[in-house]
């Protein structure tokens, strides 16, 4: 009988290892920075062209190889880093599976020029599809120069699976940042499309922190550092004001490699408890050295995924660390008397006057008097009552699930409320006892906008609203149909060779949304308009974080330019939970929202609106629906 298993030949083996190891153009990057790095280089080079599809170029002053080491490196499974499977145990470079070239090479045409300091000439090498189309001795300079063109050329299908040239631009980008932060030692230049980007200076951590982010982190980094037997922590996290929706900004390294573990960065988020806002994450980038033995890196091609020996004691040494450096800088919470709670520039109305603030005074309060008496429970009678009070909280809370609204209810809802906020916004004559005639709308938690229709009970979530409304407002804007407002005095703000670029992209679509952003040269812009309702002092905070949330969104979907930066927008200036509104300030913002597209939905995809009507109601209390007769129980 014949045998119906085949043994794969060697290129198309090298094919299929290629989709786990290069499954983008910034696997690929990746793959050549850290080959570059293990050579020793002291200066690195990215070029990329077409976000690099067409041309992936790494430049290095490494050590080099000779003529038979240049040939066999494009082998499968050839490595200079192991020899025996012992060496697993004791890994300190960045690669070691000797994968990477020969998978590259299989799924692109790649020229390869190599020399030793000690050589006199070098050697150049050309290999496509996997096979060695050019071999011969040239002159260059020491070190590597490694050239990747044409990226999946006989894999189409692979290919049309690829982002636009923006986005897998972006992709190899963040694979750049990554390892500049992982080796703030080396000097790394970045080149797009022929044109400099990037220029890292080998510096020290902290300076290489702020060349990859600008000078917003200058003076919001918080240093971190512990030295316990077996592990040293060293690094940087951000101060709370500095925080941001989603781990974007979040760094670890260990032993120089980047990782992704979700277990660290809980520790690290645990540490900043009670001084973020809710869903917000803060930024930090941290390195850990740990003896090799103590760690496991092959478990993914991508070597991004690590396991612990003693993951106990890096999660306490993290969580202490970082919270002993928080509080020995005394971080906490600041008081920002120019941010109150004021409402984006959607949400003012023409003469609109904030309430003025409201202080509860306790009478007769004496701070140097003892503390009220407690009333005093036994201490079985206590523990009797915290049982049932937990049963019924429990029964109370499952009662209380709301079912998805159907899409006709809430139709409904939104022309009753559209209907009674105009009619409510127009009634100003008071009644006899002092209060405003047809009150129907009210904020609860100062977070939710609760009214009363005939159907039952309308739950707004305010920002989830206000996310709406700002977002249809810059959509639906023409040039200057956004109100704006000048500054006193013209603000210059810089930012990352990444977010600069970013900016200089999309500034003419900010302007016609209410920003004044001029470029100056290099990362440097000039500020001098913002839309209304946006403090100056912050102006450099909320640019950066809404080019941070458009590039983020940009990696996401593939809307247009006005869409994505309308959502940044939308998702920076929402009125966050927590804030107190007035009368005024609901009756406006659910006007704006009920009088525009999709009220019933956030454009990042949160729902806005809850029905609670009869039925749900009267189940709560366990009572028949009012006007339908009660069945007799036979």
């Amino acid at each position: 009988m014949e045998s119906v298993i085949n043994i794969l030949p060697e290129f198309v083996a090298n094919q299929i290892a290629a989709g786990e190891v290069v499954n983008r153009p910034a696997s690929a990057v990746k793959e050549l920075l850290e080959n570059a790095v293990d050579a020793g280089a002291g200066r690195i080079e990215l070029h990329l062209q077409d976000g690099g599809r067409t041309l992936i170029e790494v430049v290095d002053d490494g050590c080099g190889m000779n003529a038979q080491d240049a040939e066999r490196c494009f082998l499968p499974h050839a490595t200079s880093k192991l020899s025996a499977a012992d060496d697993l145990q004791h890994i300190r470079t960045m690669g070691f599976r000797g994968e990477a070239l020969a998978s590259i090479a299989a799924v692109a045409q790649v020229e390869l020029q190599t020399r030793r300091q000690e050589d006199e000439t070098g050697t150049r090498l050309c290999v496509e599809g996997g096979q060695t189309a050019v071999k011969e001795s040239c002159a260059c300079p020491p070190g590597t120069n490694i050239c990747v063109r044409n990226l999946y050329f006989n894999t189409p299908a692979r290919r049309q699976f690829l982002k636009s040239d923006e986005v897998e631009y972006r992709y190899a980008e963040e694979e750049f940042n990554r390892m500049a932060l992982a080796q703030p030692g080396i000097c790394f230049q970045l080149y797009r499309n022929g044109q400099k980007t990037n220029h890292l200076e080998a510096a020290n951590l902290h300076r290489r922190i702020v060349q990859v982010f600008g000078k917003m982190f200058e003076n919001r980094l918080v240093k971190v550092a512990q030295n316990v037997p077996g592990l040293n922590l060293s690094g940087y996290v951000c101060t709370p004001d500095y925080s941001m929706k989603g781990r974007g900004k979040q760094f670890f390294f260990v032993n120089r490699r980047h990782i992704r573990h979700g277990g660290l960065a809980n520790a690290v988020e645990k540490a900043y408890q009670g001084l973020l806002p809710e869903g917000k994450s803060p930024a930090f980038v941290l390195h850990l050295e740990m003896a090799p033995e103590e760690i496991d890196v092959n478990i993914h091609p991508a070597k991004t995924e690590i396991r612990f020996k003693n993951q106990e004691l890096v999660y306490g040494v993290l969580l202490s660390a970082v919270k002993f450096a928080l509080g020995v800088n005394q971080v906490s919470d600041s008081i920002d008397f120019e941010s109150e709670h004021a409402l984006p520039y959607r949400y003012k109305p023409q003469g609109y006057v904030p309430d003025p603030p409201k202080l509860n005074l306790r009478a007769g309060y004496d701070p140097f008097s003892d503390p009220l008496p407690k009333v005093s429970r036994p201490a079985t009678e206590s523990q009797d009552y915290r049982e049932a009070y937990a049963r019924n909280f429990s029964l109370m809370q499952e009662s209380m699930k709301v079912e998805e609204t159907p899409a006709q209810l809430l139709l409904d809802c939104v022309e009753e409320i559209q209907a009674d906020t105009r009619l409510e916004s127009r009634q100003e004559e008071p009644r006899e006892n002092g209060q405003a005639s047809g009150i129907r709308i009210f904020q609860l938690f100062d977070s939710y906008i609760v009214t009363p229709i005939k159907s039952g009970l309308a739950l707004i979530d305010q920002q989830a609203a206000s996310e709406r409304v700002i977002y249809n407002g810059y959509v639906d804007a023409k040039e200057g149909g956004v109100p704006s407002q000048s500054t006193l005095f013209p603000q210059t703000v810089e930012f990352s060779a990444t977010n600069a670029e970013i900016l200089r992209e999309i500034k003419d679509e900010l302007g016609s949304m209410g920003w004044g952003v001029e470029w100056i040269g290099g990362k440097s812009f000039l500020v001098n308009a913002m839309p209304q309702g946006v403090s100056e002092s912050r102006a450099q905070e909320i640019l950066g974080e809404i080019v941070d949330t458009y590039a983020a969104n940009l990696l996401r979907n593939k809307a247009g330019m006005r869409q994505n930066i309308a959502l940044a927008a939308a998702m920076r200036l929402a009125i966050p939970q927590g804030t107190p509104l007035s009368r005024e300030e609901i009756l406006y913002l659910t006007n704006q929202l009920f009088s525009g597209t999709e009220p019933e939905i956030s454009p990042s995809g949160k729902p806005v609106v809850r029905v609670l009507d009869k039925e749900t109601l009267a189940g709560l209390f366990h009572r028949p629906v009012s006007g339908k007769k009660q069945t007799e129980n036979v």
